[in-house]
């Protein structure tokens, strides 16, 4: 292997004379084309990675609408087919499928992974891509390109990732300090310093600790379709230092992910500086006051209410109601379902529909995070008949004079933009609450979710309600 210091293979920097000479007398030369090979054969495996990651994106083909036959219908994801043709769906981030990460969990599908095909001849794993069990010569699926490719990678281009990420504790067997200068000047320009700069994916701090397998393999290969070096020539143990490194990243990032998915909940366009929808929502009534609004009616707010019982609470009457049930029963459920609510056809929140929206995977997470982990039982803080705060309101004065008052004033009327806080608390408490909590959307407002006593937001609620009483 290379120096880790010595110029790179992928950009030619020796010639095959400085080769030959540096391989000493009584070795064969090493000659350009040969050289030439060698690149040739670590672009293939890289592809070749990409390929067993999401084949179908690599070479922007549809993906196969139905399951995939060898995958088992009773697992978890048989819901989701264009995932079941994922190489990787089956065997794993660390090529042992049901011996390694993936013999638990929800990825568990018993299959066994490629680990024994290393080495192999690319023929004999061509012959195997092409059987009947994987059906992608039958159906067509992969031209001979990109059979070598992949025969190349199962080959030549799997890690023993035991070596290198601990099974247990999912720890990257790496210096987090030795390789800083490596993240900081080729990942950061792209990932941020801090791993947070690209909105459509999680934290990368996040990815490299919940599956440094899948990590270690896009560093190693690159993403599919996608502008990311593929980084296997600077040696795994390299890679692993750097994986090390972004496992110190900021840590969970629930807490901001739910209030920011709150604030989405609230108005997402307004709050990812969107350009408002022109067309009324599909799904909401005809028959509705503000059918003819969309401003309004893409809000996720206007269907399922600030209480998140939709008809079944505030909105069960008056100018809001539809007809349409609240969130309260997907409350804990797995983000990604919730995701997929959110694109499917009566949400058409993704897709060429009645109106395109512009949200990225990082805001369907957002909104997702708030959908499971973020609601509140307004039952606990708001007596519904009266529209009370059920907090003490003069407890918590202190906490509005100093967080809130900067902005609002201390009689809740300085935002000329807003009607009196005070009459809006009394009008609508679950609107304030929700908005205590989690902010107004792209508004510098402080939500105040991280207190970890509940009260304190019911009682500050409660003295805003006082505020500026009606004459």
């Amino acid at each position: 292997m290379l120096s880790n210091h010595s110029p790179s293979r992928a950009t030619g920097a020796w010639p095959a004379l400085v080769l030959a000479t540096a391989l000493g007398p009584g070795l064969p030369a090493v000659t350009e084309s040969a050289v030439a090979a060698e690149r040739g054969i670590e672009a293939s495996i890289a592809r070749g990675g990409r390929l067993y990651d999401n084949w179908y994106k690599e070479i922007r083909r549809a993906p196969p609408a139905a399951l995939h036959p060898a995958y088992p219908d009773a697992t978890r994801y048989a819901d989701a087919p264009a995932g079941t043709w994922r190489c990787k769906a089956c065997h794993g981030w660390d090529y042992r499928g049901r011996d390694g990460a993936y013999a638990t969990g929800a990825h568990f599908t018993g299959i066994v992974g490629i680990r024994g095909m290393a080495g192999a001849s690319s023929e004999k794993i061509i012959a195997v891509l092409k059987d009947d069990t994987h059906a992608l010569a039958k159906l067509d699926l992969l031209d001979d390109r990109d059979f070598a490719d992949l025969a190349n990678f199962v080959s030549k281009g799997q890690i023993d990732t035991r070596e290198f990420i601990d099974l247990a504790t999912g720890k990257a067997k790496g210096d987090a300090t030795r390789r800083q200068a490596y993240y900081q000047t080729i990942c950061a320009n792209c990932h941020g310093r801090d791993g947070l700069a690209i909105r459509s994916i999680p934290p990368l701090g996040q990815i490299a600790r919940d599956n440094p397998w899948e990590a270690l393999h896009n560093m190693l290969n690159g993403h599919p379709d996608e502008q990311m070096p593929a980084l296997r020539l600077f040696g795994t143990q390299v890679l692993v230092d750097i994986l090390a490194y972004i496992q110190t990243f900021p840590t969970d990032e629930t807490l901001a992910s739910m209030v920011r998915g709150g604030r989405l909940y609230d108005n997402w366009y307004q709050e990812i500086r969107a350009a408002a929808p022109t067309r009324s929502h599909p799904a909401y009534p005809s028959s509705g006051r503000y059918a003819k609004a969309p401003k309004a009616n893409w809000r996720c707010k206007e269907c399922h209410g600030w209480d998140y019982q939709g008809r079944d609470g505030a909105y069960s009457e008056g100018r809001h109601f539809t007809g349409i049930t609240g969130i309260r029963g997907m409350a804990g459920a797995e983000p990604r379902k919730i995701v997929a609510v959110l694109q499917n056809d009566t949400h058409r929140y993704r897709g060429e529909l009645s109106y395109r929206a512009s949200m990225s995977e990082r805001d369907f997470q957002d909104l997702a995070t708030f959908v499971s982990k973020g609601q509140v039982d307004m039952e606990q803080f708001i007596d519904r008949a009266t529209k009370k705060a059920k907090g003490d309101d003069r407890r918590r004065e202190a906490y509005y004079r100093t967080i809130c008052a900067s902005c609002h004033g201390i009689d809740g009327k300085q935002v000329s933009t807003l009607r009196p806080l005070g009459e809006v608390a009394r009008a609508n408490p679950w609107r304030a609450l929700h908005t205590i909590l989690n902010g107004h959307p792209e508004v510098q407002m402080t939500p105040l979710r991280v207190l970890d006593d509940p009260s304190v937001v019911s009682d500050i609620l409660a003295y805003i309600q006082t505020l500026s009483p009606e004459e």
